[in-house]
């Protein structure tokens, strides 16, 4: 089992300012602007990838500004303090790597 510090690692050549954070007593990454394809192009923006279970799923990413033309069902989430958004997109395990983890809640934004 990887640890954060080698996780970390590896979300940083992805988005070299990612942050390490706890949330909930869980590890939570914060990515500022994280580059989403979305339809055709790239957009910034912050996201924070929750690793492990959050508000009912196994695996959670919240984005700092919804995409509603790509994912469904996008809900508001508090987390850190401020709004966040998260479209439905379940079942993707906290046993991935945080980068699979990553990829596979970023696929319905393309």
């Amino acid at each position: 089992m990887s640890t954060p510090t080698v996780e970390m690692q590896k979300m940083r050549k992805i988005c070299p300012k990612a942050e390490l954070w706890q949330e909930g007593g869980q590890p939570a990454v914060f990515l500022p602007g994280l580059k989403v394809k979305h339809a055709g192009t790239t957009v910034p923006v912050d996201a924070i990838l929750m690793p492990g279970y959050h508000s009912g799923y196994a695996t959670r990413l919240f984005l700092k500004k919804p995409f509603p033309s790509r994912g469904q069902n996008w809900t508001t989430h508090t987390v850190a303090g401020t709004t966040w958004h998260a479209m439905s997109w379940n079942g993707v395990d906290a046993s991935l790597g945080w980068e699979e983890i990553l990829a596979a809640h970023l696929g319905p934004l393309q």
